[in-house]
């Protein structure tokens, strides 16, 4: 922290992909960390950082955390979330918007009552802006469309439920929107050796695809989309500045620096999983109606308070998604 102490932190979802590398980088930065999760998504797991004497953790659904769960902490991180490519947000669209909104009221209830000086950072997504046609910053936010996708409009909803408390109750907060965050440890969602199409975000499709040699390669849409990826090393050094800097009363969009389609993206994956072999060519699949076009944000203001930028390439996220799929599901 600003000062120089260490702080305390509570991480809710500190076991997932995300949440993993900020719990992992938080401790290695001295700070101490109590993770309160229920393995929703990958089932139970084991990480190195469990054996840090620094490191709590309490298994149990977010929902149900108690005013004493929350109690003492400097800074409570909300990543607990019903979260998954676009496949998954059309599939369950209610379910994200009760849960999800669940999840944060019951977040801040419990803050307010166990822990009111805390700094809520509320994980929001870049999907909020998921309508926008340019290059956008955070001050674009009140000039955007209403999002189409429930869990688009879902976070943007929370960004308010977390401004509400602030302004009602004087909770501090800072509002983080990632941008497809990426790395070694998140997977396809594979069933029965079936890839579950949409489920998961689309490099980890596109490297599993491309490891089993799917020819052509699957793809929704014209592939004409363009995203930027963050490396989830990059964006977990965003969130230890935070911490470092003792920010408050802020909102930051965390965005890696290389843009590319999709169709592009398929090429660049299957040239680094399979360099002898032709690219074997695109299938185009039906789009859903609210098919996201663009995502690509300006990190300036990051950079200007947190003093954060982008390290890291998205040929090595790409290096570190194919290590770790290739590890869980073969080669080939």
């Amino acid at each position: 922290m600003a000062d120089g102490k260490m702080a305390k932190i509570l991480i809710l979802g500190g076991t997932g992909f995300i949440g993993s590398y900020i719990t992992r980088k938080l401790l290695d930065d001295g700070n101490t960390v109590t993770s309160i999760d229920n393995f929703s998504k990958y089932g139970s797991v084991e990480y190195d950082f469990f054996k840090n004497p620094k490191f709590k953790l309490i298994k149990k659904d977010v929902r149900e955390m108690t005013p004493d769960d929350a109690r003492g902490y400097d800074y409570v991180f909300v990543l607990a979330a019903l979260i998954g490519g676009i496949g998954y947000l059309n599939k369950v669209p209610y379910q994200i918007a009760k849960n999800n909104t669940e999840i944060i009221i019951g977040a801040i209830e419990a803050i307010r009552a166990g822990s009111p000086k805390s700094t809520v950072v509320y994980f929001s997504s870049s999907l909020v802006f998921e309508r926008a046609k340019n290059e956008i910053v955070e001050s674009d936010l009140y000039e955007q469309q209403i999002p189409k996708i429930t869990y688009s409009l879902q976070k943007l909803f929370g960004e308010y439920i977390v401004r509400g408390a602030h302004q009602e109750f004087g909770l501090n907060y800072v509002i983080v929107r990632p941008f497809n965050v990426v790395g070694g440890g998140e997977l396809p969602r594979v069933e029965n050796q079936k890839l579950m199409f949409g489920i998961a975000h689309v490099i980890p499709d596109l490297v599993y695809r491309a490891i089993k040699r799917q020819s052509p390669i699957e793809i929704m849409g014209d592939g004409k989309q363009l995203r930027t990826y963050t490396h989830v090393e990059d964006f977990a050094d965003a969130m230890a500045l935070i911490v470092k800097k003792n920010v408050k009363n802020e909102d930051f969009n965390i965005c890696g620096s290389e843009s590319c389609t999709v169709e592009e993206l398929a090429q660049r994956i299957w040239a680094r999983v399979n360099p002898s072999i032709p690219f074997p060519g695109l299938k185009h699949l039906p789009a859903p109606d609210n098919d996201v076009r663009f995502r690509k944000t300006n990190t300036e203001k990051a950079q200007r308070i947190l003093g954060w930028k982008p390290k890291r390439s998205l040929d090595s996220i790409l290096d570190d998604s194919i290590k770790v799929i290739r590890a869980t599901y073969g080669n080939g």
